[in-house]
């Protein structure tokens, strides 16, 4: 009974998500050299290597041990949010929503005008050339307007269930969530970025789920039901991307899949083993790509970072210096990391698991600030299997996000505040 309600409760807390990602790599590190050699035609480093896994799992239990510092320093429980609107609750929720996807709507409409060369590559299936025409025209100032639009969403979806909605009210809400959820889908198609539809979609889940967990909602059976559903969703997720990309036989979906995956512990394996240097490994830029090349402070400048294609294009060499397919660069998280600091990585997780102890305490808190920003830290986790996508650009642009959300609530919500009813179930690992 202990340990099921260990879970349940913490199925989508920093603990959870994290053993999530630990288990895969686990899987990772068994699978069998054969099989996995047959469909990636390189080396499999990552089996079974003690200092990979050594490595690993340091780096998740000073994750671990960073969030429970946090918690036990200044523990919270869950908080039920209630608060009073200046203005109508369907006007207060909706008209950043609505702004937001507009500007959203825009901006596709911008891409498909001067690029049009993306649905003809769409309806060809010869996606690539969408992701080699618009990757870094998207990854640029035009990849703010999305990230705004999942920020606004997720606040929205955040607030739905406590601002009281009946009858059209609530479907007009509804209704606009859905509109904002397929925007997300449909630019993340438009420009094939897997990465973004999944962290929208992962947010989702998370604020979906948190406050089930709080009251004790759910039980095994939905952590399991859920636990496939989306595992399936991604499989699928990732056979139509490939299906749009050109990608048809059966081998080429599976060498896809594993290579977005899997393939990621195998160079990190390398990295750790000393197999697979990055050219500007040691400078500190795969340790945030936030005070790399932000787009808001001029840390770049100061920092006097290189220019992020050449930091991308060093990668392909570097990976096929190594012996292995130089089409998958990524390394992992902690392989980006550990690139930077070597062992030294275990402290810097330990500050990575600080940070995600704050914005968890402020999610259970209610606070702007953890609606918005935790469901991103919550996919970061789970994306551990490819870059180190925390201190990158989506933080940066979902914190101006929150903090703008944060000045609107103070200003539009009448006696902003909480229940007096506090749920333990979230208080403790």
């Amino acid at each position: 009974m202990f340990s099921r309600d260990l879970v349940t409760r913490n199925i989508v807390s920093p603990y959870g998500l994290a053993m999530i990602s630990y288990t895969f790599f686990l899987f990772a590190c068994i699978i069998p050299p054969s099989i996995y050699s047959h469909y990636m035609m390189e080396p499999d480093l990552m089996f079974l290597d003690p200092a990979t896994i050594l490595f690993y799992t340091l780096c998740v239990g000073a994750f671990a041990a960073g969030v429970y510092l946090v918690g036990w320093v200044y523990p919270s429980c869950y908080v039920d949010r209630k608060f009073e609107t200046r203005i109508p609750p369907t006007l207060f929720l909706l008209a950043p929503l609505i702004l937001a996807v507009t500007a959203a709507a825009l901006t596709g409409f911008y891409l498909i005008e001067h690029y049009p060369i993306i649905m003809l590559s769409l309806l060809a299936q010869q996606g690539q050339d969408v992701k080699d025409t618009v990757a870094f025209e998207v990854s640029g100032h035009l990849a703010l307007i999305p990230l705004v639009l999942i920020g606004v969403t997720w606040w929205a979806f955040g607030n739905y269930s406590y601002l009281g909605f009946q009858g059209w009210r609530k479907r007009l809400v509804t209704f606009s969530l859905v509109v904002a959820v397929i925007s997300v889908v449909a630019f993340s198609t438009l420009t094939l970025n897997r990465s973004l539809l999944m962290l929208a979609v992962c947010g989702l889940a998370i604020l979906y789920v948190i406050p089930r967990t709080a009251h004790k909602q759910i039980g095994l059976g939905f952590v399991f039901r859920s636990g496939v559903t989306i595992a399936v969703c991604i499989f699928l997720l990732f056979l139509g991307f490939s299906f749009l990309r050109g990608t048809a036989s059966w081998d080429d979906q599976v060498y896809a899949f594993l290579g977005y995956t899997v393939a990621s512990y195998n160079r990190l394996a390398a990295v750790v083993n000393g197999d697979l240097h990055y050219p500007f490994a040691g400078r500190g830029i795969y340790l945030s790509g936030f005070v790399a090349h932000s787009h808001i402070l001029p840390f770049s400048s100061l920092m006097n970072s290189p220019d992020p294609l050449d930091v991308w294009t060093s990668e392909f060499d570097a990976v096929s210096r190594a012996g292995l397919d130089s089409r998958l660069i990524w390394s992992g998280a902690f392989g980006y990391i550990f690139s930077d600091l070597g062992w030294f990585s275990v402290p810097f997780v330990f500050g990575y698991g600080m940070l995600y102890g704050v914005v968890w305490n402020w999610m259970k808190q209610g606070k702007v600030l953890g609606i918005v920003l935790y469901p991103c830290f919550g996919f970061c986790t789970l994306f551990w299997i490819g870059s180190n996508y925390l201190l990158d650009q989506p933080l940066e642009v979902l914190s101006v996000v929150a903090i703008v959300l944060s000045i609107y609530e103070f200003l539009l919500v009448k006696r902003p505040g909480k229940s007096m009813r506090l749920v333990n179930a979230l208080n403790r690992p």
